[in-house]
């Protein structure tokens, strides 16, 4: 494109480099049929992240057949009831935005969408779970 009078202005073949992925969350522990091999199955799905930075937790809206309890905590003992960030969660078929700034557990009957979650601030760590009356996640 050097011929035209501003083709200098266009790379067609820009040197890239890969962008630097900031870890947002830590997984802590996980429990599922998987985990469970050689001991009693238990109908539960668990899991349990630190939150460390903002981002969106990667489920579209959806359902499920059965009970999904979410939780975020504190991870200061010493002030367990502020988060130490801000999620915002959309719940119901309309998506009714609830925003999360203090420790809270959201009780899910079954059938009942939710999701996003949108991790829109984190002052300091805190943690994240949730806990599925089902063998699996799905």
């Amino acid at each position: 494109m050097a011929d035209k009078k501003y083709g200098n202005y266009v790379l067609t073949q820009p040197r890239m480099k890969e962008m630097e992925k900031k870890l947002t969350f830590k997984p802590t522990f996980g429990l599922s049929q998987d985990h469970m091999v050689g001991i009693k199955q238990f109908d539960t799905n668990f899991n349990f992240v630190a939150v460390i930075g903002p981002h969106v937790l990667a489920d579209p809206p959806h359902k499920h057949d059965c009970d999904e309890i979410l939780f975020f905590m504190s991870a200061d003992p010493d002030d367990p009831t502020y988060l130490g960030g801000e999620v915002e969660v959309a719940l119901g078929d309309e998506w009714e935005k609830q925003v999360i700034t203090t420790s809270a557990v959201i009780c899910l009957p079954a059938g009942v969408a939710h999701c996003p979650i949108y991790v829109r601030k984190v002052d300091r760590p805190f943690y994240f779970g949730h806990l599925l009356m089902a063998g699996s996640y799905g």
